[in-house]
């Protein structure tokens, strides 16, 4: 006959032949006990002791079961419940059950608060109100009680976001009315309190008939089609109702949607994605990145500045564009919404081209510009990273410095047209290799990562823009727009220098891009001085010609002491020249190949100057030539704005310093540039040279002062002195009101 299974509690104290032993676990039907000595447990020593032992001992009696005499919380509820059997709780560990007195403490003393055996003044009522009372006087002494008793304190409570959390986890109302409940339901025994972790998960709560229904619907979640959880919900809410069709109405399965939506989730998402996505694009999105890019060469470790990624973005932000010289050169769109909006100002988003050094992670270049990407911004953005930009960071209100500065071994970007044209070209003049990685976003990951820092920078201002229009939802974007144009490549100085340089990066392993830049010990590539940084980043102007006065250029002259020379030499054919509209004050002059032998040490470029104009902006020049305004003015009249393509972006306080710290102001092309300087010059020669006297014999010999005809622009009213008509022609009156003599066209 088999022997009764008997199973001993975690905190027994089972005695055989005088020793101790303390249960530690239980396989097939045989127990095993751990020796106890001196209340200390030897873990060396295990005893197995099989059904078949455990009954021949109780035979004998040389067996004796003392339950839960290893926990003191086991004991408490036995005498506070007046139990005789707690059999329900002995396999739990001391932990829990110290949870379940914790409990039973604080329904006891409501319980002996209610019926006045405390001696309270006023006895609570299960209102919130009163619950709430009793809890704020009792906590501090049930506390105390527990840790009288074991000498620990309880536990913190849990984490709720917005809330203070808990030194202690006593109840609050609700909880505590919730354990009375139970407890008086339970008619006073702890058993209540036990932990229903059996319950926990619905592990085998699905009907097994409709088990095989609902694992098939699900695994077609994963198909081309992309079902949503609502579809595979309503396929298994049909195949149930043809299943039930077959079964008596006392017997009718069915199946929730949150059993439905947990075997959803347990798909392996490559699953998922593999029958939504394709798997080349399932392929890009779980094939395992690296620490990217760590060499050129395959041998020598990548090196501060040796690649620089670059790329444009159009902030998730709109401001406010109120300077009238720009606003010819903005799109439809933007004209537009400043016409709905009826204010002096168009909501614009800008445009920021960002070089980061990708070991570092420094910004080693910036440029904003309210128009849209284009090849002469991101010439400015390159030209950035050349040159000091300390002044620009003390202009921003920076306290910390903006150190980097050099020459990269390459510039990394994609192959949009923002970086193609001239910024190719002049990344071949300074002698750095332009990388185009590729259309995966990814190859160049981390100038892609820098720019989600960016938006919490946009998260401070309002007039945010969203990535979509689901996302903004009816946010007046437009309308909310509150930080001008001009100010924000200030403010993205500031978070630049001040926060990003600063702020733990994870792609260094919590260091701060500012100390990275610091600790690398590489030599850097200096940056190219003023006359080879003119050379690269100046705008050339073709077809220039050099006579005596030197060469002209938008009514300056600029001078050589060897021009007389070039001049002998050159002949009747024309130079290029290289302009800074930055500084007005020197240009280069192109000398043809075949004739640089003649101006030895002085290579292919001759610096022409003009006097007075060092350091003066191209912009500020044409507004002190007073014909230059005049024309202007003409022009504008006329219905033709003039359009001045050199006025690079929308930082006015910033001209000054960003000129002398050599900072780019380029926003437009060579060609573009060159077409507006030639009709200025052109306006510019017909205003201020002399107009030449009518000379030569009359038009007619027969036709006196005043013979053509009746003036038609004499206005009525004239002055008395103006000249008369004396005569006309003859047959006048059969022309009518024509003054043309000539049947041909007007010249």
């Amino acid at each position: 006959m088999t022997p009764e299974r008997f199973k001993l509690g975690q905190n027994d104290r089972v005695t055989i032949d005088g020793a101790h032993y303390r249960p530690s676990g239980r396989k097939g039907r045989v127990n095993f006990l751990r020796l106890v000595i001196d209340n200390a447990v030897v873990d060396t020593s295990v005893k197995p002791l099989s059904d078949e032992e455990y009954a021949h001992l109780r035979t004998e009696k040389k067996i004796r079961i003392e339950q839960g005499y290893y926990s003191l919380a086991f004991q408490l509820l036995r005498d506070r419940a007046a139990a005789t059997n707690l059999s329900d709780l002995s396999d739990l560990k001391d932990e829990v059950l110290r949870d379940i007195t914790w409990k039973v403490e604080w329904c006891t003393r409501f319980h002996h608060a209610r019926t006045g055996q405390l001696g309270n003044a006023t006895r609570p009522n299960k209102t919130p109100e009163d619950m709430e009372a009793f809890i704020e006087a009792e906590r501090e002494l049930v506390h105390r009680w527990y840790i009288d008793t074991y000498g620990v304190a309880r536990p913190p409570g849990r984490k709720i976001p917005g809330q203070r959390r808990k030194t202690y986890d006593y109840p609050g109302a609700t909880t505590l009315r919730k354990w009375i409940d139970l407890l008086d339901a339970g008619e006073g025994q702890p058993g209540v309190f036990r932990p229903q972790y059996y319950n926990s998960g619905n592990r085998n709560q699905l009907d097994p008939r409709a088990r095989s229904i609902v694992e098939r619907l699900v695994r077609e979640f994963a198909t081309g089609n992309r079902l949503k959880p609502a579809d595979v919900f309503a396929r298994v809410e049909v195949e149930l109702q043809a299943l039930n069709r077959k079964l008596s109405p006392d017997c009718h399965v069915s199946v929730g949607d949150g059993a439905i939506r947990r075997r959803i989730k347990k798909l392996p998402p490559v699953l998922v994605d593999l029958a939504h996505l394709g798997p080349k694009q399932t392929e890009l999105k779980y094939a395992p990145v690296g620490k990217g890019l760590v060499t050129l060469d395959g041998l020598t470790p990548l090196a501060r500045m040796d690649r620089v990624e670059m790329d444009d973005w159009d902030m998730d932000l709109f401001a406010n564009l109120r300077h009238r010289h720009v606003r010819p050169g903005l799109t439809s769109k933007a004209m537009a919404a400043a016409r709905r909006l009826k204010k002096n100002r168009v909501p614009v988003r800008c445009t920021v081209t960002v070089a980061i050094d990708v070991v570092t992670k420094c910004v080693v270049g910036l440029h904003v510009t309210p128009f849209a990407p284009s090849a002469a911004g991101s010439k400015s953005a390159l030209q950035s990273i050349v040159v000091d930009k300390n002044p620009v960071a003390k202009l921003a209100g920076c306290v910390s410095p903006w150190p980097m500065m050099s020459r990269p071994l390459e510039v990394a970007t994609d192959g949009g047209g923002a970086f193609r044209g001239d910024f190719h070209v002049t990344l071949g003049k300074l002698g750095v290799e332009h990388r185009y990685p590729g259309l995966d976003p990814r190859t160049r990951g981390t100038i892609e990562s820098f720019f989600r820092s960016f938006k919490r920078l946009c998260r401070m201002y309002t007039g945010q823009s969203f990535s979509n229009v689901v996302e903004r939802g009816d946010y007046a974007s437009e309308n909310m727009a509150s930080l001008l144009a001009e100010d924000v490549y200030f403010r993205l100085v500031r978070f630049i220098v001040d926060d990003y340089h600063h702020k733990p990066h994870s792609g260094l392993g919590g260091m701060r891009p500012f100390e990275a830049w610091r600790r690398a010990g590489n030599d850097l590539d200096p940056p190219p001085d003023e006359y080879n940084r003119l050379l690269a980043f100046g705008l050339a102007v073709h077809g220039r010609v050099l006579n005596k006065r030197g060469i002209t250029y938008v009514n300056a002259e600029y001078k050589h002491p060897l021009m007389g020379k070039l001049r002998a030499y050159l002949g009747e054919r024309r130079l290029t020249i290289v302009t800074n509209p930055d500084n007005m004050g020197n240009i280069l002059v192109s000398v043809p190949a075949d004739l640089r032998h003649h101006f030895p040490g002085d290579g292919a470029y001759l610096r022409f100057e003009a006097e007075g104009l060092e350091g003066m902006h191209l912009a500020t020049w044409l507004r002190e030539n007073r014909e230059l305004r005049r024309f202007e003015k003409r022009e504008r009249l006329a219905g033709n704005p003039f359009r001045l393509g050199a006025i690079r972006d929308l930082m006015r306080d910033a001209e000054e310093a960003r000129r002398r710290a050599g900072v780019p102001s380029h926003v437009v092309s060579e060609e573009d540039l060159n077409r507006v300087v030639k009709a200025i010059e052109r306006k510019g020669v017909q205003v201020v040279s002399e107009q030449p006297v009518p000379s030569g014999e009359a038009i007619n010999g027969d036709v006196g002062p005043g013979g053509i005809g009746v003036s038609m622009a004499k206005p009525k009213g004239s002055r008395p002195d103006a000249p008369q008509v004396i005569g006309t022609v003859p047959g006048a009156e059969a022309l009518g009101n024509s003054t043309n003599m000539d049947d041909g066209d007007d010249a």
